[in-house]
Formats: structure tokens, sequence, C-alpha cells
């Protein structure tokens, strides 16, 4: 099937969900139609969950693209849109990035929207309301998939573009905004959550000992998902739905990673140890082909049902921006620390002793590729490190740009290829 068209199916259901911005969860109700304005003013609970819901429904389509820039994941289909991100290009007029950059947009919209309808006479929610907290959590977090995904947004609503940087700085105030609010109304697993992406956020900017002090502040043991459901096929978990043994076998695993597979245990093999590493399984039945019928198919297998939730963040995404600040300290021995408690707790040795910066960094690098793995953060870390040329080779896109669509749109943004970020073609 052709992806643009699954995209289609798929933002009926993603409109079902933002359009509506009600349910109890954010899959229940099935005719948004039936909501008026003030049906809604008096179901806020199911307002900001649709809030929530929204945004979360794109992050499978965010993994995916993603990990076929980055050097996770590789084309083994038919799918144009897939063969450009696997090559590091994007058609400007079509990219794979502009659904996904349009529905953070709509996300951001209904956050903002719904702060609206929470401030209202005869509603007037404190900031300190769960719900507030939940839709402003939203509205940062959208900021922060921008700044890190892509290479300009707008940075209000028919706003001009601003840089990625600008982006994460604007995600930066506003996490702190609703980490206090959460913290004021006692609200601990927003705060949690916030001082996660105030931590990543910080150290996508190079605001290293920021960073460290907010991930230090999630315990151990945190985590904050996606929530994916059978339902129908607007709520799968599409990284389920397109690329996985057993359902289409569109994308799969790079060639690299083939060597390092154990295909009976279906697990990678840690390359320090030379254990079978739980975090990053990796199915591959004899003779399995991707379906273009011809390139081997080696299948992510973190998520095997299309109701599986994927992971926003948690402790151990905390622990290695710990373990990497430390590294940048030149304190080897934190780093070390941090890296094997993660790998203790799922059974691997711990690395091997050394003194040496540039070693302890080839572990870092590889201990974010098996705690994130399928989470859609593998570009970001090699792009930190200016090794997308070493890894995949000159001329690539390191981020997507904005979407044509926006900048049709938005009369703030010129239409010109030329001020998009580089590679594009038209």
């Amino acid at each position: 099937m052709n992806p643009m068209r699954l995209l289609t199916r798929r933002w009926a259901g993603v409109a079902l969900v933002g359009g509506l911005l009600a349910a109890c969860d954010p899959f229940s109700v099935q005719d948004p139609s039936r909501y008026t304005d003030a049906a809604l003013d008096s179901a806020l609970t199911s307002v900001a969950d649709g809030v929530e819901g929204q945004f979360q429904l794109i992050l499978d389509d965010f993994v995916i693209y993603q990990s076929l820039l980055a050097d996770e994941w590789r084309h083994t289909g038919t799918w144009i849109q897939y063969e450009d991100a696997d090559k590091g290009r994007a058609r400007y007029a079509n990219s794979p990035g502009d659904f996904i950059f349009n529905t953070l947009l709509r996300a951001r919209f209904s956050s903002q929207d719904a702060q609206a309808r929470f401030a209202k006479p005869g509603v007037a929610l404190a900031n300190t309301d769960l719900k507030v907290v939940q839709v402003k959590s939203v509205e940062a977090w959208v900021d922060l998939y921008l700044g890190e995904g892509f290479c300009e947004a707008p940075a209000e609503p028919g706003g001009p573009a601003v840089s990625d940087n600008a982006m994460l700085d604007q995600a930066i105030t506003k996490l702190t905004a609703a980490r206090d609010a959460a913290q004021q109304g006692g609200l601990t697993d927003f705060v949690r959550w916030n001082n996660a992406g105030l931590a990543r956020a910080n150290l996508l900017r190079g605001n290293y000992a920021a960073a460290a002090a907010a991930a230090n502040l999630v315990p151990d043991g945190f985590s904050k998902v996606a929530k994916f459901s059978q339902t129908n096929i607007s709520q799968n978990n599409w990284v389920v739905l397109t690329n996985t043994v057993g359902f289409n076998k569109a994308a799969g695993m790079r060639e690299k990673w083939w060597p390092m597979v154990d295909t009976i245990a279906g697990l990678l093999r840690d390359p320090w140890s030379g254990q079978l590493d739980s975090r990053v399984p990796i199915s591959h039945p004899p003779k399995s082909l991707g379906v273009d019928g011809n390139t081997q198919h080696y299948s992510q297998f973190k998520y095997k049902g299309l109701g599986d939730d994927l992971p926003i963040t948690d402790s151990q995404e905390m622990r290695l921006i710990e373990a990497e600040v430390a590294w940048r300290n030149n304190d080897l021995t934190t780093a070390m620390a941090k890296m094997d408690a993660l790998r203790a707790a799922v059974g691997l040795n711990a690395l091997p002793a050394t003194t040496d910066p540039a070693t302890v960094f080839s572990y870092l690098l590889h201990e974010y590729f098996a705690e994130q793995f399928m989470e859609g953060h593998r570009l970001t870390h090699i792009r930190r490190f200016n090794l997308i040329t070493s890894l995949l080779g000159a001329g690539r896109l390191t981020k997507y740009p904005l979407s044509q669509f926006e900048a049709l749109y938005n009369v703030n943004i010129e239409d010109d290829l030329a001020l998009r970020c580089a590679p594009v073609s038209s």
C-alpha cells in the first residue's frame, strides 16, 4: 500500500482525536460532532486527555522517520518516502516529515485552545489544576520535539519561523513553567515528566550542568509512554503495522547491525561483553525478506503488537544524560558507574575498565543506542556528536525542514526552498 494513502487514513483518525478533544481516554469517543462548545466546557478532563492523545499518536511516525534518517533503520520496501529518508534526503513538496510537523503544530494549537477554554469565565481553572498542567506540559513537549526533529518551526501559530535552537529555548521556558505549576499543585508525575524534558532540552542546547541537574531530579523507575491501541488503524503503533515481522516489512535494521544479532535468541549481542542484550530485541526468521522481495529483513522487535506503547522518556535516559555530562567533565569514574548500573539492571556485565575518554565515549554512544532503541533519538545523538557523515556519508539531512504546507499558508514564512534546511530537493 502506498504510504501516503496510509497517512491519509491515519490522518482521519488523528483529526478525530484532535477535533474531538474529548474522551476519558483519547481512544473512547467515536463521534466528535456530538460535542458542542458548551458540552466541552463540562467535559474538561476529556479535553485535556484529547490534547495529550493527539500529541502521543504522532510519536510512532516520529520514530519511523528519525530511525530511517539515522543509521538505525533502512528501507526494505517500495515506498519513495521511506527511500528518501533512508538516503538522507527529503522532497520539499512531499517530505515524509511534513505530516509529523503539521500534526505537532495541531497538537500545540489544541493545547493552547484548551488553555483558553480552561481560563474562560465560568470555568477559570487554577494554574495548578491537573488539566491545566497536563495541556501546558503537552505544549512544552511539542516544542521540544519540534526543536529536536526539525531545523526550524514557527514559535507561535502564524508566526515567523525560528531556528531549532530557538524552539528548544522556548521549550525550556514552557517546561519550566509547567514543572513549577505541577510542583505547586503536588502533581508528582508531571513534575518528573517536565524535569525529564528539561534534562533533554538542555542537553540538546549544550547547557550541560542544567541538563544534569534536571536529570538528577528524576528518580529511578520513572517512565512516560505514548499509548497506542488495537482499536483502529489510526490508533495502532505504526512502527509495528508497517515495519515489523508478522505485519508489513517496509523497514528493518541497517546492515551494520546484522552481524551482531543472535537470530535464534532474537537479541543483539552486546559489543563489549558478547552477552545477549535484552534492550535490543531483533527478529530475523530464516530467509525473512522485506516487502521489496530482495533485502534481508532484520525486524525491530521491541514493539510486537499494534497496541504496544512507546516510551517518551524514562529514568534510563536521565542516567545516561548524567553519564554524558560526567564524561564531558572528564569524570570518567562517574560516567562508567552510571552506565554500569543500567547494564546491571538488565543482566549485562560491567564495561571493560578504561581511563581513555574516547573509549568511554564509544561506550556512551552504544548505551544510548541500546537504552533508547527504536525510540526516535539515534539521529539526535549521532548529529550532536558530528557523526552523520562518518557513519552514513556526506550530504545527508540532519533534520527535516518545516512543511511546505506551513510555508504556503503562513503569511510570515516565505515559501522559498533556498531558505529551508539543506539538502532538500524540489
